[in-house]
């Protein structure tokens, strides 16, 4: 009864471990191919010799980054 128990486990295990292996496989062929064909058919990236980068617009400006320092300093030294 034990060893017929142990035997089902083990064709459990090596069913689970098979079908695991499987999947990963699959996944990993299927990425690589993706990788492929979005490296085959997207645009041509176009870079200008020279071209400057400007400032990102939307980062916090230094007005709001000195009112949070002020803000953070009152309260710690109210609350030391």
């Amino acid at each position: 009864m034990v060893t017929d128990l142990l035997l089902e486990s083990a064709s459990l295990m090596v069913i689970g471990m098979v079908s695991v292996f499987t999947f990963l496989l699959l996944l990993v062929l299927l990425m690589t191919a993706m990788s492929s064909l979005l490296r085959r058919y997207s645009p041509a990236r176009i870079v200008t010799p020279g071209g400057k980068t400007e400032p990102a617009t939307h980062g916090v400006s230094p007005a709001v980054v000195a009112a949070i320092s002020a803000a953070v300093h009152q309260y710690r030294q109210q609350h030391k």
